[in-house]
Formats: C-alpha cells, sequence, structure tokens
C-alpha cells in the first residue's frame, strides 16, 4: 500500500480468520530487507563502519558465517532451506539464575527471582485450538459494564487464591514476564542474555503471554468463551486508566501506581522526571492533548506500514545479543509503564519489566498493544512481516491451561483468529485527526516565530559520541531528494539514531523532531516529532563489581510521510533536534539513509 493511498484510505476492523502464512507459497525464499548501501537489514549492530564486524559475547556471529559462504541471509531459497537459520530456541530451564538487583533497586538489596515456575520435563508441542472452538471476544475496558467486571473480578481473585507456587497462580504467572524480558536465563548453548524486549520477538511473545494467561483465567472459572479486556488508549474515552482498576477493594487494584493519573488524561510525551502535570478531566488542555496523541498513533502507522522492523522492532538472530532497536508500538507502550507506575525506584510494578505482570492492569495495556499489531498487520493486506525463517522458527515456552509445558512457534500466532480471539471494533479516530493536528502545529509554528524569523547556525553531529543534557541540533544530509512515487514504494527514508548508551536500570527518554533548514540555518521550530527513544528498567544481570553497566541501543524512524507533510522533499539537510526528557543518555550519531522495502513479487 503506498502512503498518499494509505492517507485517504478509511481503516476498518474487518475480522480476517485464519493465519496468514498458511496462504502463502512464498514462505522460505524471500530475500531479507537490506540497506540501500546493501548493507544486510539485520540485527548486527549498525555502526556504519564498514572495517569493524560486531561481536555476540560469546556467540557465533551469524552474518560473518553466511558471507563466508557467498552471499548475504535469505539471498538464495538454499541458504534459508539449508538450517543456516539461528532461529531462538527455548532455554535451559534448570540453568535459571535469579536476576540480580539492577542499579535502581539499592535502598532494597532485594533480588528479584526471574526463575519460571515450571521445568523442562514433558514439554510438548503446542496445537493451535480447533476452529471449532467458541471465539473469545475482547472488549474495551472503558465500556465494561458490571457484569463483566464482576467476571473479570472473578476470574482474577480466582487466579489469587491459588498458591504462590502454583504455575497458575498470579505471582507465578508474573514471574514469566520477568523470565523473558530480564535476563533470567542466558540463551541456550551461549553466553548471551534471554530478552524478547527491543526486538522483533516483542509482539509475538506478547500475544502468546496474554493468550494463555486469558484461557488459565477462563479454566478457573469454567468459561471457555471468557476473554481479557484491553485498554483502549489510542480513542480519547479511552485515554485515562480504566475506572475498574482503581477500585482499591478490587483484585484489579494495585497500590504501587500512580494514583495521582487516576484522573488525568495520558500525555503521550509524558516524561517521568518533569513536574509538569497531564491535562485533567475537563481541562483546556485536554482537546490538544488528544489530537496530538491521535495524530502520533496515526504517524506510527504511516511511517512504518512498508518496513514492519520500524514498527515492531529490529532482528534478533539466537545466540546474538539483545538487540535493543524497539519498534515505534514498543517506544509508545514504555511510556504507559511509566506513566501508570510510581515516580520513585525500583519503579515496581508497572514501572519496572521484572515486576510489571503483578499489576493486573499491564495485562489490559498489552491487550491494546496486541490489538496494535492486528491492526498494523490489516492495514498491511495480512501479509506476514517478516518471512525470515529466523522469525517464523522461533520459539517460547508457556504454562498452558492444561498444565502442561508448551512450546509454541512465531509462525502460529500470526493473527489473534488463528488462536481464536478477536477485539471487538472499535472508531479509530486517530484517521481522521490529520486536519486537526495541522491546525495546531500551524499555531505553534507561528507563536515560536514570533515578531521576528531568529535564525541560528547548524553543524553536523561530528564524530564523536555527546551527552544528551541538553537539545542537540544537527544538519544532517538526505541520500537523495525529490523522489519520486515508485521510487518511494521501493526504499524508505529512515533516520537512524545511533550509539545511545543508557545507564542500567534507569529510565530514559528523548524525543526526535525533523524540520527543513532556512537558506542552511535552524528557525525557531523544531518541526515535526519524528518519534521517541524510551525506557523502562529492566532488572537483569548487574555487575559483581558493583559498576554501574550501559546499554547500547538505536533508535530508527521512517521519515518519508513526515517530509512530505513539512514540504521538505526537495531539501538537500535536514534539521534534527534531540529533546532530553529524561535519564542520563549519550548518543553516538544520527544520520538518515533508504532501506529498500521487501519485494512482494
Amino acid at each position: 500500500m503506498s502512503l498518499s493511498h494509505l492517507a485517504t484510505t478509511t481503516i476498518t476492523n474487518t475480522t480476517v480468520s485464519g493465519n496468514p502464512l498458511r496462504r502463502s507459497s512464498k514462505t522460505n525464499n524471500r530475500g531479507s530487507v537490506r540497506l540501500s548501501s546493501r548493507t544486510p537489514y539485520t540485527s548486527c549492530e549498525l555502526n556504519h563502519k564498514q572495517n569493524q564486524e560486531p561481536t555476540h559475547n560469546g556467540g557465533i556471529d551469524r552474518r560473518n558465517v553466511l558471507l563466508g559462504l557467498g552471499g548475504v541471509y535469505g539471498a538464495t531459497a538454499t541458504i534459508a532451506n539449508n538450517a543456516i537459520g539461528a532461529p531462538m530456541v527455548p532455554p535451559d530451564l534448570s540453568t535459571c539464575d535469579p536476576s540480580k538487583p539492577s542499579a535502581t533497586d539499592d535502598e532494597t538489596k532485594q533480588k528479584i527471582n526471574c526463575c519460571p515456575p515450571y521445568s523442562s520435563a514433558n514439554i510438548v508441542d503446542f496445537k493451535p485450538p480447533s476452529s471449532s472452538e467458541p471465539l473469545r471476544v475482547r472488549k474495551a475496558a472503558h465500556k465494561y459494564n458490571s457484569d463483566d467486571i464482576a467476571k473479570f473480578e472473578k476470574a482474577i481473585a480466582a487466579m489469587k487464591a491459588l498458591p504462590k507456587d502454583d504455575p497458575w497462580s498470579f505471582e507465578q504467572q508474573a514471574t514469566i514476564h520477568c523470565t523473558f524480558c530480564n535476563g533470567a536465563f542466558n540463551q541456550l548453548n551461549s553466553n548471551t542474555l534471554l530478552q524478547i524486549h527491543g526486538s522483533w520477538f516483542f509482539l509475538p511473545w506478547h500475544r502468546y503471554y496474554l493468550y494463555f494467561w486469558e484461557r488459565i483465567l477462563g479454566k478457573l472459572i469454567g468459561d471457555d468463551t471468557f476473554a481479557i479486556p484491553f485498554w483502549n488508549w489510542d480513542t480519547p474515552k479511552g485515554m485515562y486508566v480504566p475506572k475498574m482498576y482503581q477500585n482499591v477493594n478490587s483484585p484489579l487494584y494495585d497500590g504501587t501506581r500512580n494514583s495521582e493519573h487516576y484522573t488525568s488524561m495520558i500525555d503521550y510525551k509524558y516524561d517521568i522526571n518533569s513536574d509538569k502535570p497531564n491535562p485533567k478531566e475537563n481541562s483546556p488542555q485536554i482537546s490538544e492533548t488528544e489530537i496530538r496523541n491521535l495524530a502520533e498513533i496515526d504517524s506510527i502507522f504511516k511511517e512504518t506500514l512498508q518496513l514492519p522492523a520500524l514498527f515492531m522492532g529490529k532482528a534478533q538472530r539466537g545466540g546474538e545479543k539483545p538487540a535493543e532497536a524497539q519498534g515505534r508500538n514498543e517506544a509508545l507502550h514504555n511510556v504507559f509503564h511509566q506513566w501508570v507506575g510510581p515516580l520513585q525506584t525500583p519503579y515496581h510494578n508497572m514501572g519496572n519489566f521484572a515486576t510489571a505482570g503483578k499489576d493486573p492492569v499491564f495485562y489490559g495495556h498489552h491487550g491494546n498493544v496486541d490489538r496494535m499489531w492486528d491492526i498494523y498487520s490489516k492495514l498491511r493486506g495480512q501479509k506476514v512481516e517478516f518471512r525470515d525463517p529466523d522469525w517464523l522458527e522461533s520459539a517460547f515456552i508457556f504454562y498452558d491451561e492444561n498444565r502442561q509445558v508448551v512450546k509454541v512457534k512465531v509462525k502460529d500466532c500470526l493473527t489473534p483468529e488463528s488462536l481464536r480471539y478477536s477485539y471487538a471494533p472499535e472508531a479509530l479516530a486517530w484517521t481522521t485527526v490529520r486536519r486537526k493536528y495541522k491546525k495546531l502545529q500551524n499555531e505553534a509554528q507561528t507563536r515560536s516565530e514570533g515578531a521576528s524569523l531568529k535564525l541560528k547556525p547548524v553543524s553536523e553531529f561530528g564524530s564523536r559520541p555527546r551527552n544528551l543534557t541538553e537539545p542537540i541540533q544537527v544538519l544532517v544530509k538526505r541520500p537523495k531528494t525529490s523522489r519520486t512515487k515508485a521510487e518511494k514504494g521501493d526504499a524508505v527514508e529512515v533516520l537512524f539514531v545511533d550509539g545511545i548508551q543508557i545507564p542500567h536500570g534507569s529510565t530514559a527518554r528523548f524525543d526526535v523532531y525533523v524540520t527543513k533548514p532556512i537558506a542552511g540555518l535552524a528557525g525557531p521550530h523544531n518541526g515535526e516529532l519524528a518519534g521517541s527513544f524510551v525506557k523502562v528498567p529492566h532488572a537483569h544481570h548487574g555487575s559483581a563489581n558493583g559498576a554501574v553497566h550501559t546499554h547500547t541501543s538505536s533508535l530508527e524512524l521512517g521519515i518519508s510521510t513526515l517530509l512530505e507533510e513539512i514540504d521538505a522533499e526537495s531539501s538537500e539537510k535536514l534539521v534534527v533536534t534531540l529533546i532530553p526528557r529524561s535519564g542520563e543518555v549519550i548518543v553516538g550519531g544520527v544520520q538518515i539513509r533508504l532501506v529498500d522495502v521487501e519485494d512482494d513479487e
């Protein structure tokens, strides 16, 4: 679907049954997406220094192996079908190492045990549910009536009443998220951590997690049609913590949340360290916040449809270190973790991935994250996002509603309907917000310019990393100007922020704005938001000697549509502004490159 066509297309919630992979005859013979410089677009660190090879902390550098065979991975069906691939595989559960305290846990000195509630014994292969099973229909949380709430509370209460060591118990189910998200394991036969955040595993893993959690709850109350709610935060009436989670006498309540936000609308630009309050109900700021939130959802879809890694996260192969390259879906998801969680370290429960599953609202939040993937898939005509066997054949393990440890594969969860659940249709308010948002932007730009147009010099980023302690504004050269419609269909213009370093265990956020220069100078207005980097702390493997470790990440943002909207397609260079919001951040570089779109023929 072209960007221009998307802009005028009405998006519906049409239900499509089955798994799109089963309708594809070209699963294993597809070429990988490549950068226009012919560099493979994989999870190897893009340091853009052609003479340096990435390392993987004891794992095999799969790229070197494949290049040694005489070609880039995925270039031929022979390579893809001869077991050269490296899908993620379940870890050896007997090797679990309780996660050590993160840097933010210093005052408690408590270890966070992420070892799962089951063993590797008697693992069985997952069989997708039969099409004859009842379809579980997930409804928006803010539309739940008293009967819906009572049933949901009954199911959660039953789960919380189980012995703590029962794999079905609420506490043990929460531990499963910690297991795969906080380094309780090394990957099988390697010295690299198991981590599904910040990569193309983020969405399929969480889809399965909610799937089994939902079915266990239904089993506990004897209802095979039971479905969990989703927090519909992409519509104005859903941009608040749903009321049913705020009742202190309900099993849905969690006392660690920031209760100041119970009467506030979420601002997608929320900064955990800012003193600026989010808009309260009925305040004058509500309308503007609502419009800007919806515009960001609209931008996320438009800028990522051609290149799924921008939406879902970057590729990660078995044995490789965590990709640490979140898609825009995950970045927005992180904002909600920070907004719901407490302001103080160690940020439990929603504010830390190690403990997030202990708050019932986590599952409603991820219901909408999963729904966003479903909408994204439908917008793409149900095309498989990655035809790479390293994604499709990757496997995880869960405890199911029949008390079995099951091994699941990504290829079996590509649609909700293939798992016998769906989402109740909701109006997609963000598809009609663009005109209102443009008006807001024009008004803001006029205010920023004031009586006189203030211009200032701006230079390139340079070759050395820079501390993001104040806004960094740089001039970035584009690879090509005034591209044709056909060229835009073949390649996406992507803004890369490389070498992002964050202290382990900390929160962080910065926003990225893009505008065109004026006679080679920067104007008073930062331009259009291209996206954000948002980090939620984890609690995996700290340092034995107390030294502070850092996470190195990258941020990749599509800007093809953005450039059309700011009339900058003919500009040879762009002004890119990085605005620090929270945390200690070092940035290694900023550049723009063209990324080829996968050929559908």
